[in-house]
C-alpha cells in the first residue's frame, strides 16, 4: 500500500510538472560567460532574464504567453551593437501591418532585472519611447535579417513558390533620424531551398538549414554573403546538424536556440532547447500549453560581455573591468599571472646572458691592451725576457746556449 501510494505522488508530481528540463549543460557553460542577459520575445511580451539556476529552465522556455493584436504581426527582433563600444545595444523591432511595415529602436530597460536576481517581464507595445518608421508594401513579410557589418536589412516575403527578398540600407542608427534607402529587390519563380535563417552579431555570421542528401544541415555565411547566398545559390559552409528538432529561432550570442510544437487535441508541447554553437550537447525545456497560448512569434536575442557591462553599469561602465571580469569566469587570470612571471624570468636571464657576453668583452680588452710603451718601443727584448721565463720554468727544455756543443766534426 505504501509502494503504492509513492508512486501515485511520484506520477502526481510528474504531471503537475509541466515543465521539465534535460539539462546537461548550465547557460553559463554554453556561453562560457556569466556576463549575459537571455531576451525572449513572444508575441508582444518580452521576457529578461539572467542568471539562470543550472537545472532550472529559463522562464521563456517554461512559461509561454501569447500577445495578439490584429493590426500588426511581430516579425522581427535584431540586437544592434555599437561596433566601438561606446553606446549600450539597442533592440530594432519590426513589425508586419495590413499595408505596411514599421520599425521600431528600443533601448532594452533592463534596470529592474539589474536590481532584482529574477526574471523581469515587459511588453513593448506599452512604451512609447523609442523611434519609429513606417514604409508601405503590399506582401506579407516571412522573416526579417539584419547585417550589422553593413547595416543592411533584409526583409522576405511570403509568396507561395516563389523568393522575394528586400533590401534596405538602414541609416543614422543610434539616433533620431533613421532612415530606410531600399538597394535591392531580389525574386526568382521558384521557393529557396534554404530556411530558418538566423543571424549572430557576434560571430558576424548568418545561419540557415537546408536539407541536403535527406538529411538536414545546418550552414553558415559570413555577413555581406547572404545575397550570393540565398538568391543566387552560393552553398554555404555546413557546420552540423542539431541535436533536436524543431525552428531554429536565435543563433546570437554563443547559442542556438530551437523551438518545436506538437499539437494532440486542445493541448500543445512545446520543445524548445539551447545548444552551444559548437553543436555539442545543451538541454532541452518541454511545456504543455493550450493551443491559445501558444506564440505565434518566438525569439530569443542573447546580450552578453562587453554589451552587458554597458547595460549594467551604465555611465560606470569600465571595458577593462568588464574585460577583467569575464577572463576570471574563464580562470584565466592565474594563467595570466603565471604567464607574466615567465616574461619576466626570461628577460632576466637574457639581460643577464648580455651582460656576461660584456664581461668578457671587456676582459679582452683589457688584455689586449695591457702592454706598455716600452715593450711596443723593443719588442726583441721582450722576446728574450719571454725565453728567460720560459728557460727557468722548463729547464729541461729550454736549455742555455752557452752550454750548447756547437763544433761541428768535419772529418767524421
Amino acid at each position: 500500500m505504501r509502494k503504492q501510494l509513492l508512486l501515485a505522488e511520484i506520477i502526481i508530481l510528474i504531471v503537475a510538472c509541466t515543465a521539465t528540463s534535460n539539462n546537461l549543460l548550465s547557460v553559463e557553460e554554453i556561453l562560457q560567460t556569466n556576463q549575459y542577459l537571455l531576451i525572449a520575445q513572444q508575441d508582444g511580451v518580452t521576457y529578461i532574464q539572467r542568471n539562470v539556476t543550472r537545472g532550472i529552465c529559463p522562464l521563456f522556455m517554461s512559461k509561454t504567453k501569447k500577445s495578439f493584436h490584429s493590426d500588426f504581426r511581430l516579425v522581427g527582433i535584431h540586437l544592434i551593437r555599437d561596433p566601438l563600444a561606446r553606446r549600450p545595444p539597442l533592440l530594432m523591432i519590426i513589425k508586419d501591418g495590413k499595408s505596411h511595415f514599421s520599425l521600431q529602436m528600443l533601448a532594452p530597460n533592463v534596470t529592474e532585472i539589474f536590481q532584482n536576481s529574477g526574471p523581469s517581464v515587459a511588453s513593448f507595445y506599452d512604451k512609447s519611447q523609442g523611434f519609429r518608421i513606417e514604409i508601405g508594401h503590399a506582401e506579407k513579410i516571412k522573416t526579417t535579417l539584419f547585417d550589422s557589418t553593413s547595416h543592411m536589412l533584409y526583409i522576405e516575403l511570403f509568396i507561395s513558390n516563389k523568393f522575394k527578398m528586400m533590401q534596405y540600407f538602414v541609416q543614422n542608427l543610434f539616433t533620431n533620424d533613421i532612415r530606410l534607402h531600399r538597394v535591392g529587390l531580389y525574386s526568382q519563380d521558384s521557393s529557396s531551398s534554404r530556411y530558418d535563417w538566423e543571424e549572430d552579431h557576434y560571430n558576424k555570421k548568418f545561419y540557415y538549414k537546408e536539407k541536403v542528401d535527406n538529411e538536414i544541415g545546418l550552414f553558415e555565411i559570413p555577413m555581406g554573403a547572404l545575397i550570393r547566398t540565398a538568391y543566387e545559390g552560393e552553398a554555404g559552409l555546413k557546420i552540423g546538424s542539431l541535436t533536436w528538432d524543431g525552428t531554429l529561432s536565435g543563433a546570437n550570442g554563443g547559442a542556438f536556440y530551437t523551438v518545436n510544437t506538437n499539437r494532440q487535441g486542445n493541448t500543445t508541447t512545446i520543445d524548445s532547447s539551447l545548444v552551444p554553437t559548437s553543436l555539442s550537447a545543451g538541454f532541452r525545456c518541454s511545456v504543455n500549453r493550450t493551443s491559445s497560448e501558444v506564440p505565434l512569434f518566438n525569439k530569443l536575442v542573447i546580450v552578453r560581455n562587453q554589451d552587458y557591462c554597458m547595460l549594467r553599469d551604465g555611465s560606470n561602465y569600465d571595458a577593462d573591468e568588464c574585460a577583467h571580469e569575464q577572463r576570471k569566469f574563464l580562470g584565466l587570470e592565474s594563467e595570466g599571472e603565471s604567464i607574466d612571471i615567465v616574461k619576466w624570468l626570461l628577460v632576466t636571464c637574457i639581460i643577464m646572458f648580455m651582460i656576461i657576453i660584456l664581461l668578457f668583452v671587456y676582459i679582452y680588452w683589457l688584455r689586449s691592451t695591457f702592454v706598455s710603451d716600452y715593450d711596443r718601443t723593443h719588442p726583441n727584448e721582450t722576446e728574450a725576457s719571454l725565453f728567460v721565463a720560459k728557460q727557468r720554468s722548463f729547464p729541461s727544455v729550454y736549455q742555455d746556449p752557452a752550454l750548447l756543443d756547437v763544433s761541428v766534426d768535419r772529418w767524421n
